[in-house]
């Protein structure tokens, strides 16, 4: 056996945040299964091929752990996030219990407004010669669509953001802020869920959780909770990163920009800037036996990080894995995972980046980064994405 692998790998930090694929590359080429102290201590796992298997491999590399799956840990919740935290085979009844209201079909009917909703946050702009990405428009975008989606008000949308940033973005500065956001949310789901009991809807997330049986037995009330939060957050912050990641790699890279704007189906595109920008960048799994991969040894109940972001540009798979090519094939990128946890909520997330960008492109093929203000990142690693992103554009055409 090698001697452990132990590197300073700490996705908080300032410098990594600035610029993570560094440290990637260094450790897939050196040391591709590495450990770090950090945050109590975790492995990461950065090679395209180990990911697969691992992520694939739920009986070794579980999620079942409450609070384990991101790093570091969320040890003060003390519901389960489900189906996330929760293995095979109960998994899989969780899943089907909404799994028809996340296919493409079903997803397909909010284009129209999504679109439409696209082109007025446009117009809001239109006159200023400027968009700042973030709030002016992923999040309100996102906003809309998943307001539509949930059948809540959009200024309920807007409350579910600040909670989530409370107590995932602040949780580590600001953990009395993550329990008042946890409870609070809690709360409006509770007030959802009691809603659909007393005027239940069709194709409705709320509802058919409420109606669901797994066993013969109704869902309890930690379950429901667990289960909605997951459905309200979990691909929130995901979606809105994807899309102003996406324009960023755009407003950097002209060629590309206008290449792109001839194109009448983005679908390839849009797979292409999932894999490059890898909103989310690593989540944790435990392992639950001892393992031995690249030499270094694994202790059943360690934390073991997936690098999403790093597995996405893994040179050994991706030919010139730090630019974006229109036509790769193929693409089997990782951005949403891979195996039994692959994301539920993968169409809806595509709908929105490819309608996002699809109407901005269509207004204006001429945007570029702030020459005054410099766009600020966010500061939990985890998650690839903007605080404020700021862009100069030209004027857009009318919707």
């Amino acid at each position: 056996m090698a001697e452990r692998c132990e590197v300073e790998f700490d996705h908080y930090t300032e410098a990594w945040v600035e610029d993570p694929h560094t440290v990637y590359a260094d450790l897939r080429a050196r040391c591709p299964v590495a450990h770090s102290a950090a945050h109590g201590g975790f492995w990461v796992l950065t090679r395209y091929e180990d990911l697969a298997a691992a992520l694939r491999d739920w009986e070794t590399f579980a999620s079942g752990y409450l609070g384990r799956v991101a790093v570091p840990h969320t040890t003060a919740e003390k519901v389960r996030s489900i189906p996330i935290e929760v293995d095979p085979p109960r998994h899989a009844a969780y899943r089907a219990v909404v799994a028809d209201l996340f296919t493409r079909p079903a997803v397909r009917p909010l284009e129209e407004d999504t679109r439409a909703h696209a082109h007025a946050l446009l117009d809001a702009v239109a006159d200023s010669g400027r968009l700042e990405v973030v709030q002016e428009y992923a999040t309100p975008l996102l906003a809309l669509t998943l307001a539509r989606f949930f059948g809540i008000p959009v200024a309920d949308v807007r409350r579910l953001e600040a909670w989530t940033d409370a107590i995932f973005a602040h949780r580590l500065h600001d953990p009395d802020g993550a329990r008042r956001a946890s409870e609070a949310l809690d709360a409006y789901i509770l007030e959802q869920l009691q809603d659909r009991r007393e005027r239940p809807r069709e194709r409705d997330p709320f509802t058919a959780m409420v109606a669901a049986e797994i066993d013969g037995a109704p869902l309890g009330d930690d379950e429901l909770l667990g289960f909605c939060r997951t459905l309200l957050l979990a691909g929130r912050e995901a979606s809105i990163d994807a899309l102003a990641g996406a324009i960023w790699y755009l407003a950097m890279h002209d060629q590309a920009r206008r290449e792109l704007a001839t194109r009448r189906d983005l679908f390839m595109p849009v797979e292409e800037l999932l894999r490059y920008v890898s909103p989310i960048q690593l989540l944790g799994r435990v392992a639950t036996r001892d393992v031995e991969l690249h030499g270094q040894h694994i202790e059943r109940g360690e934390s073991v990080a997936m690098a999403f972001g790093s597995a996405n540009r893994d040179e050994r798979v991706f030919a010139d894995p730090d630019a974006c090519d229109w036509d790769r094939r193929p693409n089997a990128h990782l951005a949403f995972g891979a195996g039994p946890h692959h994301c539920l909520g993968a169409n809806l997330a595509r709908l929105v980046v490819a309608i996002g960008l699809g109407v901005l492109l269509e207004r204006t093929s001429e945007f570029a980064p702030d020459p005054i203000e410099a766009p600020t990142r966010k500061p939990n690693g985890d998650a690839r994405g903007f605080v404020r992103l700021p862009l100069v554009i030209a004027a857009t055409a009318p919707s």
